[in-house]
């Protein structure tokens, strides 16, 4: 209230001091108006810096960061499943009871380690009674055997007789052609010398000079008729092939029939007699099919039992392996298959996990993928990426070293970088901002004057040339000076007066 009195009465006393020239207080002492002009300049300054601290409340309080180079990585991550490639079932006997498990699902197997023991009482009461079992099938196999069958060799005999008659056809056949083939070459080979010497005495005859002596001419008439008598002599001995061909064709076909007829003849008396025996062997086929069927799984089950009481009933593993899956259960009876499946030897392990397809586009065979596995990590390559067409994400296959260590079927966590790639100038993606013009980031000017220092917050266009896959950081390309703003408590537009955050 001080101070509004003295701003108002600064007026009035100027007036007095220019009517008077000085005046006096109540208590006679000398008035000085400097003194209270004095005064009004520092209450408008402390009213102004008032006013400034109160503006300087309202403007956006903004953080700041300096662009600087970096490295933006494109990468992946993905929840995945180490399996080995290819499994097989560890065969155990059905029915006996698992005393002890030693191993679970996953677990690394080395020779020798101990998977399950088994009971050995339970073992040798299977083997007895399987052993029994044995020799029923066996005697009931025989049995079906006994039957008599037809005799079969005159079939056999009609059969060899064909075998040989369809030979002698084929001999005929090729000596026959060669024959033939042989007198056709002859002929056309006295064709081509009948007509070499026609063309000679023809062109002794249209010779004019020197003209031909008449003795030139006979002896070309001469090698003429002479190579026309060649001719018609292989022309003959090609006939005589051929028809001798035909007569031997002929009857090596006959005899070929005559073996047929005969064959065809011991078939039938073969199945006359194998007619006694047809319903009797109709009846015991599909049993003694059977019976074969389980006299095999009888003597399997037998070699097995053989092999678990050999060990006493326990089971280990016979080379390094990775136990797969495991359904026994302690006190519980071994199921009738897939109770234990384990890794085949030499097969790799696989890790498989998603990627949706905007990532999968990255992704090439042979590529490079971190496995992670609790405390074990190793380099694995992609093998194959098949997109699934209902969720359209892409299944990947990553295969795993053979020296990768402390693996086993479970959950592990994949990591893939696509790409790293060096950039200059690089910012946190908040910093960049977007509007009608495009890409722009908000540097700050400062500004000083009589009453301090101030911020405005300005406008630089830029170009972003990535992004890094987690968001975060982004490469840019621009004239930017100085420090730009990342963040601020409130909105901020280009030409807004700001305060920086201490």
């Amino acid at each position: 209230m001080k101070l509004l009195e003295h701003i108002t009465a600064v007026p009035a006393l100027h007036r007095q001091t220019q009517e008077t020239g000085s005046t006096q207080g109540a208590s006679g002492t000398a008035f000085h108006p400097g003194r209270y002009a004095l005064r009004f300049f520092a209450a408008m300054l402390v009213l102004t810096l008032v006013s400034r601290g109160i503006s300087g409340a309202a403007m956006p309080q903004v953080n700041l960061t300096l662009p600087s180079q970096g490295t933006i990585v494109q990468q992946a991550s993905a929840s995945a499943t180490v399996t080995a490639g290819e499994g097989e079932a560890l065969a155990l006997p059905a029915g006996v009871t698992v005393d002890v498990l030693y191993a679970s699902a996953g677990q690394s197997l080395k020779a020798g380690d101990a998977i399950v023991q088994l009971n050995q009482e339970q073992l040798q009461k299977a083997l007895d009674e399987s052993n029994a079992t044995l020799a029923r099938q066996k005697a009931q196999l025989a049995q079906l055997n006994v039957s008599s069958a037809p005799d079969t060799s005159a079939a056999d005999s009609a059969r060899q007789t064909l075998t040989r008659a369809q030979e002698d056809c084929s001999i005929a056949e090729s000596r026959t052609q060669a024959a033939v083939d042989q007198a056709d070459a002859a002929l056309t080979q006295a064709q081509q010398a009948r007509e070499q010497a026609a063309r000679r005495l023809e062109e002794m005859q249209q010779q004019a000079d020197p003209a031909p002596s008449e003795e030139e001419l006979n002896t070309a008439r001469q090698m003429l008729e002479e190579a026309t008598q060649q001719e018609d002599s292989a022309r003959q001995t090609l006939e005589q092939a051929q028809n001798a061909r035909e007569d031997s064709l002929l009857s090596a076909q006959r005899n070929l029939e005559d073996a047929q007829t005969a064959l065809t003849q011991a078939e039938s008396d073969y199945t006359q007699a194998q007619s006694s025996a047809a319903l009797t062997a109709q009846s015991n086929a599909a049993q003694e099919q059977q019976l074969q069927l389980e006299i095999a799984s009888t003597e399997e089950c037998i070699a097995l039992l053989t092999a678990c009481m050999e060990t006493d009933g326990l089971i280990c593993a016979e080379r390094d392996t990775q136990l797969l899956t495991c359904d026994l259960k302690e006190g519980q009876p071994c199921p009738e298959s897939g109770g234990l499946r384990i890794a085949r030897e030499d097969s790799e392990l696989v890790a498989a996990f998603s990627l949706p397809a905007a990532q999968a586009e990255n992704l090439a065979a042979g590529q490079s993928v971190t496995i992670v596995q609790g405390s074990s990590l190793t380099e694995a390559t992609v093998r194959t990426a098949v997109e699934d067409t209902e969720s359209g994400a892409f299944q990947v296959t990553a295969v795993l070293p053979e020296d990768a260590a402390g693996f086993r079927a479970g959950t592990a966590q994949a990591e893939l970088i696509f790409s790293r790639t060096s950039y200059g100038t690089c910012l946190p993606v908040s910093a960049i901002r977007q509007d009608t013009q495009g890409s722009f980031v908000l540097t700050v000017e400062e500004n000083r004057s009589t009453f301090g220092i101030s911020y405005t917050a300005q406008r630089v266009p830029v170009t972003v040339l990535e992004v890094g896959s987690d968001g975060q950081y982004a490469a840019v390309e621009g004239t930017i000076g100085g420090s730009v703003i990342a963040s601020s408590d409130r909105a901020v537009s280009p030409g807004s007066s700001v305060r920086i955050a201490q």
